[in-house]
């Protein structure tokens, strides 16, 4: 290793002068058991313009780093199993495969999936979507504690009723005042995310949902108001809305399994039927 550190300058400069030819001409300046490493493997090693010592460092490190992979690599071929060529092709065949059939997929899935497909899978599967939370339908407001609109936000939201109308009266009433809210009836969420903005208190989840449908309280900063819509507890089916994305992926996925395997039944048919296909008996 000294020799070739002495040769590190005048290679750098014979490099820089004349560039790089073919691995087939260009010299060899290492070798490591079977393995050789030439001029030409250097090509865009050494950036322009840098300096003859730091020229020498960098292609010294190089140099380095690949005698230190050959002996590995070499070390490496000698004490791997018997089965690694057969492991290699193995892969191989895999990674065609599944790039072969990444090309049908892309080229011939259906990935349209419409409401009504969503909803027969849901029907037909209600049993595979239970809730593992309590959850909650709910308006609700968080607004500063001396807000003057707090009292006709309570006696809206007091009502049997929420129309469009008492919707839009909510926002703006609430408008650049609420610290949170949600005016959304269709918004499904945990009971454990809605404690995090409106802070109730309770040790028994189900019941309390089954009984309380409206809340006012306040804290020293805040008044908290509140209608719940409906509500689901653990091991309820789980509605269509949060499972919809759900549906939508398995769908997809069953149509990925089912093209594929229909591809790979028809061309088993095609070579049998081109008498590609022959098993030999012993």
């Amino acid at each position: 290793m000294k020799i070739l550190k002495t040769l590190f300058v005048p290679l750098v400069a014979t490099f820089l002068m004349y560039g790089c030819s073919s691995k087939d001409s260009s010299k060899a300046i290492a070798r490591v058991f079977d393995n050789y490493l030439y001029e030409s493997d250097l090509q865009g090693l050494v950036p322009l313009g840098t300096s003859p010592d730091d020229s020498a460092a960098i292609v010294s490190s190089y140099i380095q780093q690949w005698i230190q992979e050959m002996v590995v690599l070499e070390k490496a071929k000698n004490n791997i199993s018997n089965n690694f060529e057969k492991e290699i092709q193995n892969y191989k065949n895999s990674l065609i495969t599944y790039n072969y059939e990444c090309l049908i997929l892309e080229q011939q899935l259906d990935t349209n999936i419409s409401d009504s497909d969503v909803q027969n899978y849901y029907n037909k599967n209600k049993h595979l979507f239970t809730l593992k939370d309590n959850i909650l339908r709910v308006i609700y407001v968080k607004m500063p504690i001396k807000s003057k609109n707090n009292h006709k936000i309570r006696k809206i939201l007091a009502g049997k009723e929420l129309s469009d109308k008492n919707i839009m009266e909510l926002e703006q009433l609430t408008a650049n005042q609420a610290i949170a809210y949600n005016f959304d009836p269709n918004i499904w969420i945990s009971f454990f995310d809605f404690q995090q903005i409106i802070p109730v208190k309770t040790y028994n989840e189900t019941a309390y949902l089954k009984k309380i449908k409206k809340i006012y309280f306040t804290d020293k900063k805040y008044t908290y108001i509140a209608k719940i819509l409906d509500s689901k507890v653990t091991d309820d089916i789980s509605p269509i809305d949060i499972e919809y994305p759900n549906i939508k992926n398995i769908i997809l996925n069953k149509r990925k399994v089912d093209l594929v395997n229909n591809m790979r039944a028809n061309l088993i048919k095609k070579a049998e039927d081109d008498n590609q296909i022959e098993i030999y008996k012993k």
